[in-house]
């Protein structure tokens, strides 16, 4: 008999009488099956497999790669021609304001977001594999059942080995992207800067036919693995344990200040801890 029928002696014969008609809420919710999947709309279909966690975190891991990278874009493009910089060559031996007016006075707008196209080509893919595959390694192997805490060690190996997997997939952009930084740059041994600079595939075409093939395109990828499984499997390890931290008595997850204040924690101590690698 249905929650929402009276109780009452007066109304027994109605609810009879109606009980032997129609069929009770109950067993019209029992009976309903949800639809097969070859049945399902191309909107729910989409939705349903975007809701896997899998997937949502690949999809998710893209777009904030592509979005954080954008952001910081004349940053990570003054981190590389610092790096470069040597004994005799001082173009670029300023403070870190003074570079990026130095910066923007030589090559305006485009200087500061130079290989950021291919940059986010390059982390969309990084990002996505990273996340995806983090969770995948995860609950395939480190949980011993479904929402399992995993141990510091167990994040940082999980982390560690989704490092290697989505720098392997996507080195050749990354060693791309390097080159199309330095190539505009104000370095004398440079030469003059050319008037029409190579694009990604072109870059990419000319490293493939006159240094060597396919192992051109993964040229420092020990050295890179080495600093990112690491950084990777650190930033993972801290990340959950702040926001753990973070997380209030009573609430499932933090909110969205607090995870960016994670995120933050959790990538400057991993960048610190592995950064001469």
């Amino acid at each position: 008999m249905s929650a929402q029928q009276s109780h009452t002696p007066q109304n027994a014969r109605a609810e009879t009488q109606t009980e032997t008609n129609t069929p009770t809420r109950s067993t019209t919710v029992a009976t309903m099956a949800p639809p097969p999947p070859d049945q399902l709309g191309p909107t729910t279909y989409v939705r349903s497999f975007i809701s896997q966690p899998v997937t949502a975190a690949f999809m998710a891991g893209g777009v904030a790669g592509a979005v954080s990278r954008t952001v910081v874009s004349p940053l990570e493009r003054l981190k590389i021609l610092f790096q470069v910089q040597s004994a005799g060559r001082d173009a670029y031996k300023l403070s870190v304001g003074k570079a990026l007016i130095k910066m923007w006075k030589e090559e305006g707008w485009r200087g500061f977001m130079r290989g950021n196209g291919t940059n986010c080509i390059r982390i969309v893919p990084y990002s996505a594999v990273q996340f995806g595959s983090y969770n995948f390694y995860k609950r395939r192997f480190f949980e011993r059942h479904p929402d399992d805490s995993l141990t510091p060690l167990s994040r940082l190996t999980c982390g560690g080995i989704a490092g290697i997997t989505s720098v392997t997939v996507t080195y050749p952009l990354d060693i791309v992207r390097t080159r199309l930084s330095i190539q505009s740059a104000s370095f004398a041994e440079l030469g003059e800067r050319p008037k029409k600079l190579p694009g990604m595939w072109q870059t990419m075409a000319v490293m493939y036919k006159t240094e060597g093939g396919f192992p051109a395109l993964y040229r420092g990828i020990v050295p890179t693995v080495a600093g990112v499984a690491p950084y990777v499997g650190l930033n993972f390890m801290v990340y959950e344990y702040v926001r753990q931290y973070l997380t209030l008595e009573g609430e499932q997850n933090p909110s969205h200040v607090r995870k960016l204040a994670a995120g933050a924690i959790s990538g400057a101590v991993a960048q610190t801890c592995t950064y001469p690698l």
